[in-house]
């Protein structure tokens, strides 16, 4: 690749955050809808996938949606980012816990109903394992209506649970379902799990971390040991710069057909549902 070729492809961000107001303690800066569609332009981005944190203050709801009514409020802000942003912020649906089945059947069909096509899945800020039996109707119903979902997968010591969301733990939920996932974040530091698993991963602020540590070399070869057509282009937007993943990216011997299924076809076939692919199929 040459310096310049990664801005210039066509590109899907599977990862980003709209963030509508102030919040103190974290890590979200402001980026309105208005903000995120002129970076879009900026970096060459055609489409992007607006991702929830399961969590109630996400969005500045009135006290009375605060309680047990947040998730359905979330989701239609999600809805309203995705309308102002005229289809190209594609947004992903919350959830929260202590829901029966049908409960969430009436959620998820309701989310669909104002446009949202994924599911969102925060362990930490659920208070919960990836694989805890109370996000299984989440998964189950999911599968069943054809929503990809994005599971945050970066495991610290701000969980109670150290590894409540490392791969291993996702692989654990979703076996022996028919579910179409991605582990977000490569997996952070139990980046290596992927290596034993499925589905899509995204490399959203971990690559950029791993380069400084081990260099290009050494997370081109770790991405192609995950597999080309696993990989969702992702950077975690606002968190992260695009600059800083492209002049990483730009190092890389990818070809053009190997940045396009990285950088859009995959998430084309995430978004229908679909599994990885098998190259050459």
């Amino acid at each position: 690749m040459c310096a310049g070729q990664w801005k210039q492809a066509r590109k899907i961000d599977t990862h980003v955050h709209v963030v509508l107001h102030e919040r103190e303690n974290t890590d979200l800066v402001l980026n309105p809808t208005s903000d995120m569609l002129r970076t879009m332009d900026a970096q060459g981005i055609h489409r992007a996938f607006a991702l929830p944190i399961n969590y109630p203050s996400y969005f500045d709801l009135a006290d009375s949606d605060r309680a047990d009514g947040w998730v359905e409020a979330n989701n239609l802000q999600q809805a309203s980012i995705a309308a102002a942003s005229e289809g190209r912020i594609t947004p992903f649906a919350d959830c929260s816990l202590e829901h029966t089945e049908a409960e969430v059947e009436r959620s998820l069909i309701l989310a669909m109903s104002h446009g949202l096509v994924g599911l969102k899945i925060h362990p930490y800020n659920l208070n919960a394992s990836a694989d805890d039996a109370r996000l299984r109707p989440w998964l189950c119903v999911a599968s069943e209506l054809g929503l990809p979902v994005v599971f945050h997968a970066n495991p610290s010591g701000h969980a109670g649970d150290f590894n409540a969301s490392a791969p291993s733990r996702v692989y654990q939920a979703v076996h022996g379902m028919d579910a179409t996932y991605c582990i977000a974040h490569m997996g952070g530091i139990s980046y290596l799990e992927v290596l034993a698993g499925g589905g899509y991963v995204d490399f959203s602020g971990t690559l950029l971390w791993l380069a400084k540590l081990h260099g290009v070399l050494f997370c081109e070869r770790l991405l192609r040991q995950i597999g080309i057509d696993r990989l969702l282009f992702a950077t975690d937007y606002p968190i992260y710069p695009y600059e800083e993943y492209f002049k990483i990216l730009d190092q890389m011997s990818f070809s053009e057909d190997e940045v396009d299924r990285i950088a859009w076809r995959n998430a084309e076939r995430f978004l229908r549902g679909l599994p990885p692919a098998v190259h050459g199929a």
